[in-house]
């Protein structure tokens, strides 16, 4: 019961950390906004592994070896961006649209100013899409807060079904910024890279890989339209 409790306070002080920080680093309008709250976030998470006496490589940040395992695992990671732009073209797009939900019109208005920079969008790129959220956003929601919500059901299957599907609402919520629609896609999302996870035996490099290719295909088809694609 005390470690459960634990855990829950483990939780709640991550989330409360991320939370806290992007609402000052948006009120102070500072652009990655959200990348500082995931790795302030990651921060704190970071102090509660030590003390537990388990690394970041144990809940799956490690390389693949040898050439099969770094096949396996590339090709997982564009298989999972297939299935989800499938899933967001096929299915839920056409879902939202049709009960008439989109995004905020302003949700891409913190992307204007690297238009028409090549620097400063490549420079936004790297730090803020791939190291921000590809790999931070994963390290935290699947490595660290998905390990710890199994941890709290217990290690069974069940435990990771109601630990992958609370995570994925969790993820979804924390996008709130983007509409109902928003959240629906990406908690769908974070559903699909909890499962593929699972699949990878708890490797994180093939959902960091899909991370990193699908918001960079996104934000490189936003900053060649000129933002008209969003």
């Amino acid at each position: 019961m005390k470690n459960r409790i634990n855990i829950v306070v483990e939780i709640s002080i991550i989330l409360a950390v991320m939370l806290f920080i992007k609402s000052v680093a948006d009120y102070l309008e500072i652009n990655g906004a959200g990348s500082i709250a995931i790795w302030s976030a990651i921060f704190v998470a970071n102090v509660f592994i030590k003390r537990r006496k388990t690394t970041w490589g144990d809940l799956g940040f490690v390389f693949p070896k040898g050439k099969r395992e770094w096949f396996a695992n590339i090709g997982l990671g564009f298989l999972t961006v297939i299935i989800v732009f499938l899933l967001m073209g096929l299915i839920l797009d056409p879902i939202l649209t049709y009960f008439g939900l989109e995004k905020p019109s302003d949700v891409a208005d913190r992307f204007q100013f690297f238009l028409g920079k090549p620097i400063l969008f490549i420079a936004y790129l790297v730090t803020v899409v791939w190291v921000g959220a590809a790999l931070g956003e994963e390290l935290l929601m699947r490595g660290f807060l998905l390990n710890r919500l199994v941890n709290l059901f217990g290690q069974t299957k069940i435990a990771w079904a109601l630990a992958i599907i609370i995570h994925a609402i969790i993820f979804g919520m924390l996008h709130v910024y983007q509409g109902l629609a928003g959240i629906i896609t990406t908690t769908f999302i974070a559903l699909i890279f909890g499962a593929v996870y699972l699949i990878a035996k708890r490797r994180l490099f093939p959902v960091i890989l899909a991370h990193l290719i699908i918001n960079t295909i996104s934000l490189t088809a936003f900053y060649l339209t000129d933002g008209v694609v969003n």
